[in-house]
Order: structure tokens, then sequence, then C-alpha cells
């Protein structure tokens, strides 16, 4: 399936259903373990997207990093 991901077109492996790695999905974007990977659709919302396990992704969403909140 086709992302955005760090400004640039992706190509990442899916199952039937649509989900991808998370792991994968991080690593076709380059984003490395110490940032947090934000997911967002086409609709305008945003979502942390866990470091592992499964994420649905539709054709076309966006992948972006950002850092940690860090509170204190």
């Amino acid at each position: 399936m086709r992302i955005y991901a760090g400004g640039r077109e992706r190509e990442i492996p899916t199952d039937s259903e649509g989900n991808a790695d998370a792991v994968e999905v991080r690593r076709a974007a380059n984003i490395p373990d110490d940032r947090a990977m934000i997911l967002q659709r086409p609709s305008g919302e945003n979502f942390v997207v866990p470091k592992r396990g499964r994420v649905h992704v539709d054709p076309w969403d966006r992948f972006m990093e950002t850092s940690r909140a860090e509170r204190g």
C-alpha cells in the first residue's frame, strides 16, 4: 500500500484487511525509536501510533515524526 512518510511516497506491506506492522511503517518513514510517530488521516484527525503492533492504514495516509512530550 502507498503512504506518505517524511514527505515522500513509500510502499509498505499490508495484510488483506489493510493492517501494517508499526515497526515496518517506522522503518519506511525513517523515524528513530526516540521520536513519536503520528498518523494523519485525510479528514485531519491525528493519531499517535504505538511502537509495536498492527495499525490500520488507508491508501495515502500521512505519517510524520515529532518529539515526545515531557512534563516538568
